[in-house]
Parts: C-alpha cells; structure tokens; sequence
C-alpha cells in the first residue's frame, strides 16, 4: 500500500498558548546525553536586490514579519532569527542594505535584541567580544557573498570537497548555509515577502515536530506548508494581484503526479503534497544535516523528495495556512524555476540509473499536457472562493485565459528542458554529515557561527546604533 503524507489541516488548529507551553516544557538529550531545552531557529533567505520595482514594500514586508516573530523571541518559543541575504547592487557587488533594515528593525521591535545591544554600549568586554564573534545575537544577519564566509569553507578545505570556487548564486545555497550556522533542533523556513504574514504560522510548522519530539517518537520530521496564494504582479499592470502558486498548481503539481505513477519508488509520495514548492516548512536539523542541498529554485522539491525516501511519507505532515499574499515574481524567474526543477528530476532518475528516451520524455510531456489541462478547471472554481475572502476584490485581475497562456509558456520551457540535457551550472552541495566524515563539522559550524556574528556587529555599526 502506497504511503502519503499527512494533511494537519489548517494553521488555525493549533492553541498559540497551547503550543508555547508545550515547547517550553519540552527537553531533549544533548551529545552528552543530558537533558536540555529545545531550540527552535526561525531562518529567512532574502535577495531584494536594488533597483527593483518592488524593492520598498519587499523591505517593508519583512520589516513586518520580523516585528510579528518578535513577539515569538520575547515568549520564549523561537530561540534565534537568522536573516540569510543575497541582495546585489547595480554593480553586480553584495548589498547590506536590507540586513542594516533588519538590525534596525530587531532594535526598534524586540526586547532582547535591543538588550543586547545596550550592553555592547555599556560593557567594553561584550563589544569586544562582539567584535571576535563569540557574542551570541538572538538575531542574526549574514550575507550570502560575504567573502568573510566563504574564507570559512575555504580554511576547512569545504569548498574542495564541494567543488567550489565562490559561493553559488541560489536559494538552495541560502538554505545549506543556515544548517550549520543555526542552533535549532528544529529549523523553520520561511519566504522574506509575505504580506499578510501571522506569527501563527511559524507556531503551526513547528507544533508536530515539537510533539514528535518531546514523545521522543519518530512521526514527524518535517513540516510542509500549503495554501492558496494571492500574487502581487510584478509586471505591468504593477499594483494588481493575481492568482498565484502558479509554477506549483500548472507544472509541479501535474507533472509529480505523473512522475509518482511511471515511478514510485523515486517519487512516492508526492501525489499527496498539495504544495510540493512551499518556501514555508521546517525540519529537524538532524533530517537537514544528512540531505544534500541544489543551489538553485530545486530546493524545495528536492528536500522533499531525500526526506520522504530516508524517512517515509508519513512523516511529512502539512499545514495549510488557508491564503498567503506575496509579491511575485518575474514571468523570467518562473520560467528559470522551471527549467532547474526539471533539470534536478532528470538528475533524480539519472541517479536510480533511469535512462529516458526520446519516446519516453516525449509519453511524459504528453501526460503532462493533458494531466495540467484536466486539473485547471478545478483552480477556476477554486479561485472564486478566494474572492471571497479577499478585500481588494477591485485590484484582483485573474482569468481563465490567463491560466491557459501561463501553461503554454510552462509546457514550452519544459518541454525544451525535458528533451535537452541538464545544464552544467546546477551545483548539488553535499551534505554536511558527509562533509563531516572528512572534515570536522563542529570546527566548520562554530566559526560560520561567529562570522554571523561579526556581520551582525558590522551591520549594527553601519546602522549607527552602536
């Protein structure tokens, strides 16, 4: 019998105060075997990159998202924010704009952080200690192309190991950073650009890994959020939304469906995940320590697809957190998304040694079409409750035909993508359990640890707020 994941229902289920007392009362066993306390990390990967239309109301969003998961800090359910950045400049250089807003922010909003800052002022040794790193800020900001970071990898000798000459561009290089920089047990990942974003939602993620741990039970090992999403267009006509999740509902969905048939074994399970490509979840860091991490938009599905075939599908369990507002992205990034989740699929089966032809990927493309073309009715109608429920009914601009001419444009750069080779830039980073046999991971992870922490300084200086 074909196992699934499991479908929690929504956010709304979940007592806040229920679910704080819970984690707060939950001990694990350390490396020693000694109880402890357990650490939940909060990480948000960004790249608001300047000159960008929606550059401001991106750093408004997550100026707001960090004010709303303060309140988490200040009662003791998150242990640390981790704001992992890759904004560029019109030169093509690294930009800390966005982690001066987020030190800003952490100041003006959270208790603890702002603390911590007036005892740097106060206590030279702390500011000193700051300066080394070995100041532990609850939170913390790093940029992705910091080259202080890379020279970590380097030092350790990681970069030969991956095969690295810089850090990869890519969300998935974001994500494999965080494990080693974190504290958590359990690390919550959530997207920098939603708009209408509840702390709840980071509460609800967690709360099954939470359970599972502290019954000392295996259940559940990652979370998985799902919705119905509401885009803010990035073309033109700026300021409209529309209905969104578009690369999920017309290509992931369709297209993992078929793929679970023709191959279960490498697929199973993912006929029963509602949103394979939410940038919402969390995991236990042990799960992440031991999977291998695509620099690139493959991220999610790839996560998904080593977690359910080390574990099972049974012990993903998803969340739906009902509407998710954010702001989109650009029809070229939808079509680059595509093409590098179809190149990692063809990786996955190249490694379980499926060798497609010509005619097989042309039975597939056609499977696709017809699955996608049979499903897009069932968003129409869906679409009409999402009216419902929204408030700027007179800004919302979706069709039918704009579903279809999205799915053209999808079916096509898949199709050239399916028929043609993997491109050569997709870089899969390894695991850290398997950089850990060679190298000695503590080392590695104690000095990403205080890189993060000098950024943070060096930002709060920048801020002029010490």
């Amino acid at each position: 019998m074909r196992t699934k994941a499991a479908y929690l229902g929504s956010y709304k289920n979940f007592d806040l105060n229920d679910c704080l007392n819970k984690k707060l009362k939950t001990l694990i066993r350390d490396e020693a075997d000694l109880r402890r306390p357990l650490v939940i990390s909060l990480v948000i990967p960004t790249k608001i990159d300047v000159g960008r239309k929606t550059r401001e109301l991106e750093l408004q969003t997550l100026g707001k998202m960090l004010s709303e998961c303060s309140k988490l800090i200040d009662q003791g359910y998150l242990d640390e924010i981790l704001v992992i950045d890759a904004s560029m400049d019109q030169n093509g250089q690294p930009d800390y704009t966005t982690l001066i807003k987020v030190v800003q922010t952490a100041y003006q909003e959270l208790d603890l952080f702002k603390k911590q800052v007036r005892n740097l002022r106060e206590h030279r040794a702390e500011a000193m200690n700051a300066k080394r790193g070995v100041f532990d800020f609850i939170v913390r900001t790093v940029h992705q192309f910091d080259r202080n970071i890379f020279h970590v990898l380097e030092k350790f000798n990681v970069n030969k190991i991956a095969n690295l000459t810089e850090m990869p561009y890519g969300k998935g290089t974001a994500l494999w950073l965080a494990v080693p920089i974190t504290e958590g047990d359990i690390l919550c990942f959530l997207d920098s650009d939603i708009m209408n974003f509840k702390r709840e939602f980071v509460v609800s993620l967690c709360e099954p890994i939470v359970d599972a741990l502290k019954k000392n039970r295996q259940k559940y090992a990652i979370t998985k959020a799902c919705y119905n999403r509401v885009t803010l267009t990035y073309e033109s006509p700026y300021g409209y939304y529309t209905y969104g999740g578009r690369v999920t509902r017309i290509f992931a969905i369709p297209l993992l469906k078929i793929l679970t048939r023709k191959f279960p074994k490498i697929f199973c399970g993912f006929d029963s995940i509602k949103y394979p490509l939410s940038g919402e979840f969390s995991a236990k860091k042990k799960l992440l320590e031991n999977i291998c991490f695509p620099n690139d938009y493959s991220i999610e599905f790839s996560i998904l697809n080593q977690a359910m075939r080390k574990y099972s599908p049974e012990t993903i369990a998803q969340i739906d957190l009902e509407l998710l507002c954010h702001i989109g992205q650009s029809v070229k990034n939808m079509s680059t998304m595509i093409a590098e989740i179809t190149n990692r699929m063809i990786k996955t089966l190249e490694n379980e040694r499926v060798k497609l032809s010509k005619k097989e990927k042309e039975e597939i493309i056609f499977e696709y079409e017809k699955e996608t073309l049979r499903v897009l009715p069932t968003y129409w109608k869906a679409f009409k409750k999402i009216q419902k429920q929204m408030e700027i009914n007179e800004r919302l601009r979706y069709s039918q035909d704009m579903d279809m001419h999205r799915f053209r444009r999808f079916y096509n750069t898949f199709k050239l993508s399916f028929l043609g080779k993997p491109t050569a830039t997709q870089i899969l980073l390894p695991s850290w359990a398997k950089i850990n046999e060679n190298r000695n991971y503590f080392a590695i992870s104690t000095m990403l640890k205080r890189r993060s922490n000098q950024s943070t300084y060096s930002r709060l200086i920048k801020a002029n707020i010490i």
